[in-house]
């Protein structure tokens, strides 16, 4: 195996003596870190998404639907299936292109070590013609496309390279922060919520939480770490942990929030990165919100009364979190009536820029906020993003984009 780290592995079997048997050989191996087992397809699938090992051990009957089911769902995972000898030839029309090694159920141990290290090691299913593997040896004997035989041994071989290891790295990454946001803005009477999160890469910076603050409490959070990759992946993950603690804590001060996060950003980390992040502590009963603002873009209230449009900046209240340990924030207030709405987002949207060198800027999200003024949150939403799509055309997006709409209902209390 290339890659120093020990591999994770899970183990798959519909028969418990084979899957502690399995077990067994694998607790004693060097190199390998058992993160699951499961005894069916289902469980199969649901290790490959909460772990995404770099091997999966498969001793089940199930066909080719399933092989093609994990792959997709876990794309980087090796895949081994211990076959019966009775058991018929694999379909390599249905497998073609797949990272699945077939091996008999009748290994020894030292053959079995054999048989998953093989499958670590061998190169990836698309041989010369995958891009990452360009100009690379193609593994000698091991390049053949077609299933060989050695002993009880049947694989597929291919070639190993550090790009595969750091895209599984990022796709766990990328799996882990999708558990830490919330799957659904939350149901709050007399409120109407859409929101939004679109990575640019695997892994995003940004990120948005509501948190439950007490009765008819709440706390709103959009944030974005300065950085991109890897490093802003893991620090979204300690914020956003950090503002659910201290959030709920300190449930009218948001100030004092930021400051007790500041101050545990910069004694837990030394990576030089920052957090710009808007809180707001919203009475979802009265529409009060008390918010500061450190270092965001600012949020827009659009209030909507007799037909005329108001709109209030909620402008900086102190710098970025992760600066200066000196730092500090101001709070302030303000009041969402019926029919009004707040309007909060990260640069990905602002600094949006199209084929001339023209950024999206403030005034477009406004713009297309007022476009769709008196209608419901989702519709308001979904008008700022199709905005920012035509504005951009057919160029990719560079940054991350997170969004979130909050509209008061009328006649609601």
């Amino acid at each position: 195996m290339n890659d120093q780290r020990p591999a994770r592995i899970a183990l798959v079997s519909d028969q418990p003596i084979f899957l502690r048997g399995l077990n067994a050989l694998v607790s004693g191996l060097k190199g390998f870190h058992l993160v699951g087992e499961g005894c069916c397809g289902e469980e199969a699938l649901q290790l490959c998404q909460m772990t995404a090992p770099h091997l999966l051990v498969l001793a089940l009957d199930d066909g080719p639907q399933l092989l093609q089911q994990i792959h997709s769902q876990s794309p980087l995972t090796r895949i081994v299936v211990l076959q019966s000898t009775q058991d018929s030839q694999p379909d390599n029309g249905a497998l073609a292109g797949l990272p699945v090694f077939f091996f008999s159920r009748d290994l020894n141990e030292e053959e079995f070590k054999t048989a998953i290290t093989k499958a670590l090691d061998a190169p990836g299913p698309d041989g010369p013609d995958d891009p990452a593997q360009a100009g690379k040896p193609t593994g000698g004997e091991l390049a053949s496309q077609e299933p060989e035989e050695h002993g009880h041994i049947i694989y597929r071989s291919a070639v190993p390279s550090s790009e595969e290891v750091m895209a599984r790295e990022l796709l766990m990454a990328g799996k882990i922060q999708s558990d830490i946001l919330p799957e659904e803005p939350p149901v709050i009477r007399g409120w109407e919520i859409a929101a939004t999160l679109s990575p640019a890469r695997e892994t995003s910076g940004d990120f948005y939480d509501f948190i439950p603050l007490g009765p008819r409490k709440w706390g709103i959070v959009i944030a974005d770490v300065s950085d991109k990759g890897m490093g802003a992946a893991l620090l979204m993950a300690l914020a956003s942990t950090l503002f659910r603690t201290f959030a709920v804590r300190y449930p009218t001060l948001p100030a004092v929030t930021l400051d007790t996060i500041n101050q545990r950003i910069l004694s837990d980390t030394r990576g030089g990165m920052f957090i710009t992040a808007f809180l707001g502590n919203l009475e979802q009963h009265t529409g009060r919100m008390v918010f500061a603002n450190a270092g965001h873009p600012p949020g827009f209230l659009v209030s909507l009364h007799r037909g005329k449009e108001s709109i209030e900046r909620l402008r900086l209240t102190g710098m970025a979190l992760g600066v200066d340990e000196q730092s500090r924030w101001r709070q302030k207030e303000v009041r969402l009536g019926a029919g009004d709405f707040l309007v909060l987002y990260t640069d990905g949207i602002t600094e949006a820029q199209n084929e001339a060198g023209d950024f999206f800027g403030e005034e477009r999200v406004l713009e297309a906020a007022l476009s769709r003024a008196g209608a419901s949150a989702r519709e308001i939403h979904d008008a700022i993003l199709a905005e920012v799509h035509r504005f951009l055309g057919s160029l990719p997006r560079q940054d991350d984009v997170a969004l979130i709409v909050l509209r008061r209902l009328e006649g609601e209390k």
